[in-house]
């Protein structure tokens, strides 16, 4: 026995299948075009907040750069302004320890005297004078002379900054002769 064959549009599952079908590729398009439209929508306000954020942030930079130069010239201002008022004051000491040893010099008129006060304002400004032979900061002022001689004799003192070490005056040694070395040289 065969089935009658019924039409498919009273066919309540069969119509469904048709509807479905066409409105699928509808819906499809119009998801695609909802979809693309939102994905721009949504870059749009996308590329707004990440612009406004990139402003927001070169503003701060901006800011930040100006305070920060600010405080650089402010330091180097302030190092400036003490270098300047320490030279001053290093320029005053020295006139006034030169004006000592003047004064000293004037008014004593024996050399002990004036030596003692020389030898005080060099412990007082931390200035060191050095007697002993030492190449480091003397120079040699016969290189040629006397040149198989390991013994050497100060001519002229050196003076050191007794608190940095720095060699404030190079002094000046002579070489002497090995048979001479009992005179008062010092060997090295």
């Amino acid at each position: 026995m065969t089935e009658p064959l019924t039409d498919p549009r009273f066919d309540p599952e069969v119509m469904f299948r048709i509807l479905s079908d066409k409105i699928a590729a509808k819906v499809d398009r119009a998801a695609m075009k909802a979809g693309a439209s939102a994905a721009q929508e949504v870059s749009r306000q996308l590329t707004a907040e990440l612009d406004a954020a990139i402003a927001g942030a070169q503003s701060t930079a901006g800011r930040m750069g100006t305070l920060v130069q600010q405080a650089v010239q402010a330091a180097v201002d302030e190092a400036l302004r003490t270098a300047v008022l320490n030279a001053t004051r290093v320029h005053e000491e020295h006139l006034a320890q030169l004006a000592l040893i003047d004064r000293t010099a004037q008014t004593v008129r024996d050399l002990p005297a004036v030596q003692l006060r020389i030898d005080a304002e060099l412990r007082r400004s931390g200035l060191s004078r050095v007697t002993s032979p030492d190449p480091e900061v003397f120079n040699l002022v016969n290189p040629a002379e006397h040149e198989d001689s390991v013994s050497y004799t100060v001519v002229a003192p050196a003076y050191v900054d007794s608190r940095t070490g720095r060699i404030v005056q190079r002094g000046e040694m002579r070489r002497v002769p090995a048979a001479s070395t009992s005179g008062g040289g010092e060997s090295r």
